[in-house]
């Protein structure tokens, strides 16, 4: 019986260490397509370097690696790639300086868009009285 406990309870221990470990690998892979789809592609038009097959996305996307690999955060990795290209090379800018004015404006234009339909619509109801 005691055999039986040791065997089980190495299995058990075994098999932590081994889902462990893959939880680990697939966390760095989600990590890497995560921030390939935050950069966009130099030399493509409106591809991201997970999507794009050009010479340039696939060394960007090593440097990526590299840098995860070195243990640098997200946001450094991100930082090194927009002081190299500019902020042209996020997939979303930021939502700071100029940069507001994009993330503004489509809500200044839905909210005009229903002021004026809600004015349009009031004006027809009355008239239809």
């Amino acid at each position: 019986m005691f055999k039986k406990i040791k065997l089980n309870l190495f299995i058990l221990v075994f098999s932590f260490i081994l889902f462990g470990c893959i939880s680990d690998v697939d966390e760095n892979n989600n990590r890497n397509y995560d921030l390939y789809s935050k950069i966009m592609c130099p030399v493509c038009d409106g591809q991201t370097i997970g999507e794009s097959q050009a010479s340039i996305a696939n060394d960007m996307k090593n440097i990526v690696d590299a840098y995860i690999s070195d243990g640098k955060t997200d946001d450094e990795i991100l930082k090194y790639f927009e002081d190299r290209y500019g902020t042209e090379i996020l997939s979303a800018p930021p939502n700071s300086g100029s940069n507001a004015i994009v993330w503004i404006t489509p809500f200044i234009l839905i909210s005009l868009s229903f002021i004026i339909f809600s004015g349009w619509l009031k004006k027809s109801v009355k008239g239809n009285s």
